[in-house]
């Protein structure tokens, strides 16, 4: 069983021009906390054990334009498959370095990493060991105003088994400095050993474009599931175990029926 978050998140209300959380200090780029994906900068910044192994895509280990590739896997246990990249982001210095990136700031630090494949196909992202949580910061990197778009997570077993797929969708803003959208999969009753991250654009216009976007923050937990699901439900009041037990107890039902 899968989950994604942005759509709780959308649902709690909190929703700004740029992006969704509580905003407190009102520039409109709102924080972290989305109520379902919590606290993943304060986990970056935390000097104990944080519930989530956080990915900020700042250097070391690279540097603007360089690929993404095996640079977490030894201290991380995450490979990245090809077309990802380093992105320098802060201050809009794209003209100078040839980023993809629109904003003024990323989510944490200077760097985002830009995904770019022509094909059109989706991120791959395998782990060491199985997963039962990610979550992200993605941004489009680019649109009109109004444009719908569809963030999805597909995950596969150790065994090669397909989870369910979370998908979720929201729409651009053109008033933007960082566009927030935090997104994620909750894999309840089997974990993930490879995951693919895909955004498109709703719009059939745009249907053939180039698969492009950035992520940050990228975060993930492979030990201590139960107390990271625990921190979630003492934080938002929502115990994703006893969701995936309703849904398994309707799905039963229904074949039965």
């Amino acid at each position: 069983m899968a989950f994604t978050a942005l759509a709780a998140a959308q649902d709690a209300g909190g929703v700004h021009e740029n992006g969704i959380g509580p905003d407190p200090d009102r520039d409109t780029n709102p924080a972290t906390d989305t109520r379902v994906v919590t606290f993943i900068a304060d986990a970056v910044r935390a000097g104990d054990d944080p519930p989530y192994v956080v990915l900020t895509f700042e250097p070391p280990p690279g540097k603007q334009g360089e690929a993404i590739i095996k640079d977490y896997k030894k201290g991380y246990g995450v490979e990245f498959g090809r077309g990802l990249s380093w992105q320098i982001c802060k201050g809009q210095r794209r003209f100078t370095y040839d980023t993809m990136c629109t904003y003024e700031a990323p989510t944490s630090g200077v760097f985002a990493a830009g995904y770019l494949n022509y094909l059109n196909a989706p991120l791959t992202i395998s782990f060491d060991r199985p997963v039962c949580i990610v979550t992200m910061s993605i941004y489009p990197t680019g649109g009109r105003e109004g444009e719908p778009f569809e963030f999805k997570i597909e995950g596969w077993t150790e065994d090669g088994a397909k989870l369910t797929t979370s998908t979720t969708a929201f729409e651009w803003t053109n008033n933007t400095v960082r566009f927030r959208n935090m997104a994620g999969a909750y894999f309840i009753d089997q974990r993930a050993m490879k995951i693919t991250v895909s955004m498109r654009s709703k719009d059939p216009r745009e249907a053939r474009d180039t698969l492009r976007y950035l992520i940050d923050d990228f975060a993930f937990v492979d030990e201590g599931c139960d107390a990271a699901l625990d921190d979630i439900a003492a934080r938002t009041g929502v115990d994703l175990r006893d969701e995936a037990d309703r849904l398994d107890s309707d799905d039963e039902d229904l074949a039965g029926s």
